[in-house]
């Protein structure tokens, strides 16, 4: 299953920047000209598309890539760090805005993680996050085997992520889509 949003830039989904529903995305995240935006995940070519809107974009590069870096090829005009989420290399409140598409499950320390992004994101920042979500049978199926496959990967359900931000100062939101993703955003107080 491919990231709602995710699917929304990918390069041959097309739409283009006046689309109803990549317009739709892009107001939701309410950016000012010069905000720096952190992106993690599988974000496909949205940090380009948020570029040539005027913001600066970090991507964090969490995979092992030798000669090739798909998030510098898809994203050419961004920044490219290569590091983790539960050791972000960047300063104290640094960046306006923190979105994670397909990953947050996928780490192996979940609150040191959530430290991490409220360390980075400025007061009143937001963080946009999305995700598989636990309540569908074939994600459960999907756990199971990375857990059986001895990796150390932790699905959560969608109120334990409103609760472990909400432990942060977070105000926010969850929508979960169709019973198989969530999209929680949320505000650092």
């Amino acid at each position: 299953m491919k990231s709602v949003l995710y699917h929304d830039y990918e390069p041959n989904a097309d739409l283009t920047d006046t689309s109803d529903d990549v317009t739709c995305f892009l107001d939701t995240i309410k950016y000012n000209i010069g905000n720096n935006i952190l992106l993690v995940g599988n974000i496909g070519n949205l940090g380009k598309r948020l570029r040539m809107l005027g913001v600066y974009v970090t991507i964090l590069e969490n995979s092992l890539y030798e000669d090739v870096c798909y998030s510098l090829i898809h994203n050419g005009n961004c920044n490219v760090v290569k590091g983790t989420l539960e050791l972000l290399p960047f300063e104290d409140k640094y960046f306006d805005k923190v979105i994670v598409l397909d990953h947050f499950n996928n780490i192996n320390n979940c609150k040191q993680a959530s430290t991490e992004i409220n360390r980075v994101l400025k007061c009143n920042g937001e963080l946009i996050l999305e995700d598989l979500n636990l309540k569908n049978l074939k994600v459960k199926l999907k756990n199971l085997k990375h857990k059986l496959c001895g990796e150390n990967v932790s699905y959560r359900y969608p109120n334990e992520i409103i609760n472990l931000f909400s432990n942060l100062d977070f105000e926010g939101n969850l929508k979960e889509v169709e019973n198989k993703r969530y999209i929680y955003i949320g505000k650092r107080k």
